[in-house]
């Protein structure tokens, strides 16, 4: 599982059999810089922090009805600590 931020939504205009009427959002993993496009099962926005399924438990989270998903929204995060380990310094 991932945690993320959510930055923004996608208007699909066609999709593959399984993909159609899902929302997308896009998402940015804490700590992370890439931007990453995930299907939103639960209807979140911007700026929520969410939990974020991928490969086969995304799949099974959407009932297994797309095999085009690889990554899903399946938590609204209410709060987390978060504690990010740079350059190997954990522990230290």
């Amino acid at each position: 599982m991932i945690l993320a931020e959510v930055t923004g939504r996608i208007w699909n205009e066609r999709a593959v059999s399984g993909l159609e009427q899902r929302r997308l959002v896009t998402v940015r993993p804490v700590g992370g810089t890439e931007t990453l496009v995930a299907v939103d099962l639960i209807h979140v926005a911007a700026p929520n922090l969410v939990l974020l399924a991928s490969d086969e438990a995304a799949q099974a989270a959407a009932c297994g009805d797309a095999a085009g998903i690889d990554l899903a929204v399946v938590a609204l995060v209410a709060g987390a600590d978060v504690v990010t380990v740079e350059n190997g310094d954990a522990g230290r």
